[in-house]
C-alpha cells in the first residue's frame, strides 16, 4: 500500500511562477506580446553556487523577471553545468517548470517535506534568497520551490 502524502500549501499564496527556456530573451518578447506580462528586465549570465541532487556544483544562468497579474515570473536559462534546468531541457521539455512560495523558515517547510518522503532537488543561496527546489513533479505535476529571505544583520553605529 502506498503511503498517503500529507503536506499543506492551502496558506501560502504563490509568489512566482518559473519558467525554463533555451532563449529566456526572445521567450521575455513573446510573453509580453501574447499574455499582457510587464516588460522583462534581463539579466547578464550570472555562475551560482548549487547543490544539485547532493552535490555542490557551479553553474552559469541567464535570468529574466516580468510580472502578470501581481506575481512575479522568472524566466531562466541554463548556459553552463548540470542543474534542474538543464535536467528540464534535456527531457525535451521547455516552458512552466516551478511555482515558488516565499516562507518565513525554509528549514522547517524542508522538514516537513522530508518527514513525507520528499527531497530536496536544488538548493543555495541567491544574494539575500535562501531557496529550495522541492521534489513534487510526480506528485503534484509540478516542481515547488519555498524562498526564504535571509536575515539582514543591523549595522553598527560608530
Amino acid at each position: 500500500m502506498e503511503k498517503e502524502i500529507e503536506i499543506d500549501l492551502k496558506t501560502l499564496r504563490p509568489d512566482q511562477l518559473g519558467y525554463v527556456y533555451k532563449d529566456i530573451k526572445s521567450q521575455s518578447k513573446v510573453m509580453e506580446t501574447c499574455v499582457g506580462a510587464s516588460k522583462f528586465v534581463n539579466f547578464e549570465p550570472v555562475y551560482v553556487d548549487v547543490n544539485y541532487r547532493g552535490i555542490d556544483k557551479k553553474i552559469k544562468m541567464k535570468s529574466a523577471f516580468g510580472q502578470i497579474f501581481g506575481t512575479q515570473i522568472e524566466l531562466l536559462q541554463p548556459v553552463e553545468g548540470e542543474s534542474i534546468y538543464t535536467e528540464f531541457l534535456n527531457e525535451g521539455k521547455e516552458g512552466f517548470h516551478h511555482i515558488a512560495y516565499r516562507v518565513d523558515d525554509l528549514s522547517a517547510y524542508i522538514e516537513k517535506f522530508k518527514e513525507q518522503g520528499i527531497k530536496v532537488i536544488q538548493s543555495g543561496l541567491l544574494i539575500t534568497q535562501l531557496y529550495a527546489y522541492m521534489d513534487t513533479e510526480k506528485i503534484l505535476g509540478i516542481i515547488i520551490e519555498f524562498i526564504e529571505m535571509k536575515k539582514r544583520g543591523k549595522r553598527k553605529k560608530k
